[in-house]
């Protein structure tokens, strides 16, 4: 075989096998038995990038942003394998046939150190999940304290597996060695290669049991995981809090759409974390721990619910939201005050400053004790009536009023009581401490760009969207089409309490053309939203809502 030919057969041998040990690694992450280095790599290298560029990319994108980055990972893993292939081709082979004892799958299996090595002792340092990942969050909480042992024996596995899957190539192939072996060794080492003895049976036996019960527990975990999203998330909504207390503007079926998603179903419900995969939390083994003032109190999921339950509509907005944008929905949210969950636990707020949220994925976010201790701040385990789902973070999350939605933790484990500020994942990358959400008002009905007919419409064009400001409610939401110059008030439908969006219509009868149509809202205090355009990060967009209409006969 030609020099080139055989770089170029173990590049692709190693490649072919890595793909083997990734998808095997992959489906045991999905279980959440252990990390992936893919994943590690992808999140750390969207820990590093300045959060002005990552918002963009998370408008632009969205989940599918993190998803492009876990692929290009993979494809970057696949090369690594291949190196491994070429490495093995050219010095690890030469080296390894002088011992005439070992079989060709021991001498395969040997090679999977390298890459287990390789993986463990640098890829996952480098990425901040410490070594053979064991400072990573990803794994169930069952898995979780025996961390040390069982992440790199699971490491183990997936190289052992890239080993016999390498081997497998080279014998589809029929090379066993390489060109630079003399043929004395060749001709010594042949039948131990060669032969499929018993000792070689157990071996791959072993490694292939415990990768196929490894992918097993995976799936099963994975399985059990999605079976109960499904069963918890529910799709109740979707329909108009009080209709029949609304103006009858409302009742135009051009509004139909604006009217029907109020609330805001579970399904639909927009989703950001800093999760490339929704943690999987077992809700038998769950506890939430709440520290302060030298105290501790442990609940389970039982205990909180056997609290005194509160209900309450409220509203959540993405701080990368855009003026206009989508990151924004309206939900039913069941689960326990804080106040009273801090007085049940018996923990004094008499000298705290903040409330601190920790989240099984490593997320933590601390708001000031006076918004934690406000009676419309809670910890929830329902939305929209049914059990929390697994993406908006099942079991526990934190519902904050006011505040953007980054204050809002999900999949929480801990609370504690902080006497100074906290710095939290977001605020550490750059994003206002504050998070008051900014007043906007929103241009649904009709979309931007739309084409509408006068004849087809009576004459009368029917705007519709909503608007909203946090907790501090709104009081007006006006319209200009001459650029701001002049405004005209909408009529605003009842909303359906003070921490949710509010609905807005307008009966327009333009001419035929073409329009530049404004938006602009006043909270419930009187303070009318800035013009003054602005981006989402660090604190959150500002300025008019703008859509483009033209207008027909």
């Amino acid at each position: 075989m030609k020099k080139e030919a055989s770089t170029f057969f173990a590049f692709e041998c190693g490649a072919m096998a890595g793909i083997v040990a990734l998808v095997f690694s992959f489906i045991v992450r999905l279980g959440g038995i252990a990390p992936f280095a893919p994943e590690t790599a992808t999140l750390a290298f969207i820990g590093i990038v300045p959060a002005s560029i990552e918002q963009p990319m998370v408008q632009a994108l969205g989940d599918t942003a993190g998803l492009f980055g876990l692929a290009v990972a993979s494809i970057i893993a696949v090369i690594v394998y291949g190196i491994f292939g070429v490495l093995f081709q050219k010095f690890y082979s030469p080296w390894i046939t002088k011992f005439s004892g070992l079989t060709r799958t021991e001498q395969f299996l040997i090679y999977s150190i390298f890459p287990w090595l390789f993986f463990g002792l640098v890829v996952f340092p480098l990425t901040g999940a410490s070594f053979f990942g064991i400072a990573s969050t990803v794994s169930s909480s069952f898995i979780s304290p025996y961390a040390l042992v069982v992440f790199p024996l699971v490491l183990l596995f997936s190289q052992l597996l890239f080993s016999l899957m390498l081997g497998s190539g080279y014998k589809s192939a029929g090379l066993f060695e390489t060109a630079t072996a003399s043929s004395a060794v060749q001709d010594q080492t042949q039948g131990a290669i060669m032969s499929p003895t018993r000792r070689t049976f157990i071996e791959r036996s072993v490694v292939l049991a415990g990768a196929g019960i490894l992918t097993l527990l995976g799936l099963g975990s994975l399985i059990s995981s999605a079976a109960g999203s499904l069963s918890t998330s529910g799709t109740r909504a979707g329909s108009s809090y009080d209709l029949s207390q609304a103006p009858s503007i409302f009742e135009d079926a051009r509004l139909a759409s604006l009217v029907d998603s109020e609330i805001t179903s579970n399904a639909n419900f927009y989703r950001v974390a800093i999760d490339l995969f929704d943690p999987a939390v077992n809700p038998n083994t769950w506890k939430l721990s709440l520290t302060g003032t030298g105290k501790t109190k442990i609940y389970s999921l039982d205990d909180l619910k056997n609290l005194p339950i509160y209900t309450q509509y409220s509203t959540f907005e993405c701080v990368s939201n855009l003026v206009n944008g989508n990151l924004i929905s309206n939900a039913n949210w069941g689960g326990i005050k804080i106040s009273d969950l801090l007085s049940d636990a018996g923990l004094s707020t008499s000298n705290a400053q903040y409330v601190v949220f920790y989240s099984v994925d490593g997320y933590t976010v601390g708001i000031p004790i006076a918004k934690a201790l406000m009676p419309d701040s809670l910890v929830a385990y329902q939305m929209n009536g049914v059990e929390l789902p697994q993406r908006h973070g099942y079991p526990l999350r934190a519902v904050i009023p006011g505040l953007y939605g980054m204050m809002s933790a999900k999949w929480i484990t801990k609370i504690e009581l902080f006497d100074s500020f906290y710095n939290g994942y977001w605020q550490s990358r750059g994003y206002t401490p504050n998070a008051t959400v900014n007043t906007l008002a929103f241009i649904i009905v009709p979309g931007d760009g739309s084409q509408v007919s006068l004849s087809q419409n009576k004459g009368t064009i029917l705007l519709g969207g909503y608007a909203f400001a946090g907790d501090r409610g709104i009081s007006k939401v006006e319209l200009s089409f001459d650029q701001g110059q002049t405004w005209q008030e909408a009529t605003l439908k009842p909303a359906i309490s003070n921490l949710t969006w509010t609905l807005w219509a307008f009966p327009w009868s333009p001419t035929t053309g073409s329009y530049s149509v404004y938006a602009r809202a006043t909270d419930g205090t009187g303070a009318v939203q800035t013009g003054a355009q602005a981006s989402p990060f660090p604190s959150g967009a500002t300025g008019y809502a703008m859509i483009t209409i033209n207008v027909g006969s």
